[in-house]
């Protein structure tokens, strides 16, 4: 779980930091940033499972546009530092399972930009460590005030060295991997092309590889409605696609899964139950083989018994079955990012949607040990809807449950280097749960207003 990120000199963003609950939404205008940060999220999950040329070339835009523009031209760095609650069972490919000492960690890294020959630049790792987090600076569990079977269950407090760090050595710099259960090693850092954190593949070190698999299950949804659409061939993957391609193979093997005499369909009938919720009329969901073309299809039947496929099913129908597919995956863990979960859904359908995602995402302070001890998921939606906003607060505009962060555009003025400069800041809305946990809001005041608030919420009707 993502409890708090800090981004400075990536694209839009200078010197931010956020705080963040399992349920969370982003609102503001377009070009207000809202983007960007999922953008940071996934650069940061990629740096974890893949090389740094692979990382950035997998973000949007060329990689120097990564960097910070101002008018003093382009930054050379970018910092990220995220601060995570791991699970606190770890078990790597090869069935190692280990159980942590310490789940919460404080993760940095600084990726630069440098010319490793005339005219030739390369974004390498300049520097990363990882800290753990001590129950006394732990802002975070002491503002959400989890249930006593919460803290029992995942808030394990005991390492106080580094696991990793950036250590000035005779030959130069060079990342220290401490010991951790393992005789600890160095390598250089002249020329990292990958994180350190990529490297750990094992449970060797056990903290850093739970980190990494935190990390890596750090997922951003984009999906196509014209790809939910399609049939998927028999050898696709069973875990739900960033796209959404391969939709039908996973609610086919969900239900092979969760089958059961008394339940044919699994949860696949859970699903469609919620599906109805929001878009009245559906009654039963299938995914089958069809055996001609070995391929998945969806098959919706609706409430007078007709059966459609997803061919013909709307856009928002299909948004909304893949995001509550994820969600019903017992093999789910992690942060889902999602963007506008509002597009296609009636006005009217809005805030039952957002009120029922609250519902789905745990929630810390009610947490039961008698539940077992499911992975851990967190929510991070962005929208640029007021009735998005109108079904998150209460009568005194706090937010009901999670957090609540109006994004938009501020200008610095930078008396130094004589220039102003435009920033994405993110403020959240005060929250009477949450006392204390937006310190860095509290220190310079920026909360957003119940001004900006009900200014927003009266274009409700206006967009409705």
């Amino acid at each position: 779980m993502l409890t708090r990120l800090e981004i400075d000199g990536f694209k839009t963003f200078e010197n931010l930091v956020i705080d963040l609950l399992p349920f969370t939404v982003v609102l503001g205008s377009n070009a207000a940033g809202k983007s960007n940060l999922f953008d940071a999220i996934r650069l940061l999950s990629l740096l974890a499972t893949r090389d740094v040329a692979e990382a950035v070339k997998d973000m949007r835009g060329e990689p120097l546009e990564l960097f910070r523009l101002t008018p003093s031209g382009r930054c050379k760095q970018i910092h990220m530092a995220a601060e995570v609650l791991v699970d606190p069972m770890v078990r790597d490919p090869w069935g190692s399972e280990v159980k942590l000492s310490h789940t919460r960690m404080r993760y940095e890294v600084t990726l630069e930009r440098r010319e490793v020959r005339p005219g030739v630049e390369r974004i390498q790792v300049a520097r990363e460590q990882v800290l753990p987090i001590m129950r006394k600076d732990d802002p975070w569990a002491q503002a959400v005030k989890p249930s006593k079977d919460f803290r029992a269950t995942y808030l394990k407090y005991i390492r106080q060295k580094p696991w990793l760090t950036t250590d000035e050595m005779p030959e130069g710099l060079a990342f220290s991997i401490h010991q951790d259960g393992k005789q600890g090693r160095n390598r250089p850092a002249s020329a990292a092309e990958a994180t350190v954190l990529y490297s750990i593949t094992n449970a060797e070190f056990p903290h850093l590889f739970a980190l990494r698999e935190e990390m890596r299950h750090w997922r951003l949804l984009q999906l196509d409605p014209a790809l939910l659409r399609k049939p998927v061939p028999v050898t696709a993957s069973d875990v739900l696609d960033a796209d959404g391609s391969n939709l039908a193979a996973v609610l086919a093997q969900l239900k092979a899964e969760t089958a059961t005499a008394e339940r044919p369909a699994g949860v696949l009938s859970d699903i469609a139950v919620e599906l109805n919720h929001l878009i009245p009329g559906i009654s039963k969901l299938d995914a089958a083989l069809h055996d001609a073309s070995r391929e998945y299809r969806i098959e919706l039947t609706m409430r007078d018994g007709l059966p459609f496929t997803s061919r013909v099913v709307s856009d928002g129908t299909l948004r909304v079955l893949a995001l509550l597919t994820l969600l019903h995956d017992p093999r789910h863990r992690g942060l889902i990012c999602f963007e506008e979960p509002e597009n296609g859904v009636h006005p009217g359908r809005i805030k039952q949607l957002v009120q029922r995602l609250q519902d789905m995402v745990p929630d810390p302070r009610t947490y039961d040990m008698a539940d077992g001890v499911p992975p851990m998921s967190q929510l991070l939606l962005n929208s640029h809807s007021p009735v998005v906003l109108s079904a998150l607060i209460d009568e005194e505009l706090h937010p009901v449950q999670g957090a609540v962060l109006f994004a938009d555009t501020a200008t610095v003025s930078d008396p130094l280097l004589k220039e102003q400069r435009r920033k994405t800041r993110l403020r959240p809305v005060r929250s009477s749960l949450q006392a204390g946990l937006f310190e860095e809001a509290e220190r310079s005041q920026s909360y957003v207003s119940e001004l900006e608030v009900r200014r927003v919420l009266n274009t409700v009707n206006a967009e409705g």
